[in-house]
């Protein structure tokens, strides 16, 4: 097992056999404060369970990032 520090923002086990569509919709989303002007770079990378990069085979792959402004009210 691969005990290694990561951040992950969202995992899950896909509910289809191997070779058709996986379409996944997270709920409960939580948003958390960031300081936006702080990030110039966002890198994603997609693993098996064991943290090994997978193999996509050319397959399309879209992720979206749910990123609000939010402002401190007094």
């Amino acid at each position: 097992m691969n005990w290694r520090t990561q951040n992950t923002i969202y995992s899950f086990f896909p509910n289809v056999s191997p070779g058709y569509k996986i379409v996944e919709n997270p709920r409960n989303l939580v948003h958390l404060p960031v300081i936006l002007d702080k990030i110039n770079e966002m890198e994603t990378v997609v693993t098996d369970q064991n943290g090994k990069q997978l193999n996509l085979r050319g397959e399309n792959l879209t992720i979206r990032y749910d990123l609000r402004e939010i402002y401190n009210i007094i």
